[in-house]
């Protein structure tokens, strides 16, 4: 037993085998969730200038234009605002509400998958250490010989799992918690865009109406604190 190497320890315990499953989906979703991310950078003050721009000049087919080749969900909730801009303002901050939510949804895949792998790998391994621990005094009850020393090793090779589960719930706990923040934060930045938006698009209709501030009775201010929450 002394010396048993780990690829035998492996071929002997379904909770290693199970853990080392867990850690390629782990590294699998970390890796998918990076290269999903990268196209998340854009440059707010930019795509926003460009696209007021172009409805200035009551170009709205421009700005849809400018959106759809930023390639990023920022742009597509913008997108989603200026393409329904005739309709109620109220109308149109549900519809950019649905949007941010879809967006969300989509930023968020697979994430769960690392929440749950960081969660049940520790307690995976707990559970191949103390089934190890179980055939140890068994096995030691079995041969009637060997003492201390034979339950002590079987401890250690029990011990391995626990180890194992824990040094694969960390990255996945770290990689969970670092993307999840990244996309509040990025959602953060879509919101504040799409209010100055709306806000954008509403001047520029009660301007052209010859409106007041509250445009039929309506204050933009309360519906986007109302449909953007």
């Amino acid at each position: 037993m002394a010396g048993i190497s780990f690829i035998q320890l492996v071929r002997t315990s379904w909770a290693i085998d199970l853990l080392l499953a867990l850690s390629v989906f782990a590294v699998a979703v970390i890796i998918d969730r990076i290269w999903a991310y990268r196209g998340l950078k854009v440059n707010e003050e930019r795509l926003m200038e460009r696209i007021r721009s172009a409805l200035k000049r009551k170009k709205s087919d421009e700005a849809i234009y400018i959106c759809e080749s930023a390639n990023n969900p920022l742009a597509e909730v913008l997108k989603v605002a200026i393409k329904n801009k005739d309709f109620p303002i109220e109308d149109v901050a549900e519809l950019v509400d649905g949007a941010m939510l879809r967006t969300k949804t989509i930023l968020e895949k697979r994430l769960s998958i690392l929440s749950t792998i960081s969660f049940i790998a520790p307690l995976l391994g707990l559970l191949g250490t103390v089934l190890g621990i179980i055939r140890a005094f068994r096995d030691l009850a079995i041969s009637g010989s060997g003492g201390p020393s034979v339950v002590m090793m079987g401890v250690a090779e029990a011990l391995v799992t626990t180890v194992l589960g824990i040094l694969i719930a960390i990255p996945a706990s770290i990689g969970y918690n670092f993307f999840i923040n990244h996309v509040r934060t990025y959602m953060v930045r879509v919101e504040i865009a799409a209010k100055e938006l709306l806000a954008f698009v509403d001047v520029i209709e009660r301007k052209e109406r010859g409106l007041g501030r509250k445009g039929k009775g309506i204050d933009l201010s309360d519906v986007l604190e109302e449909k953007l929450r």
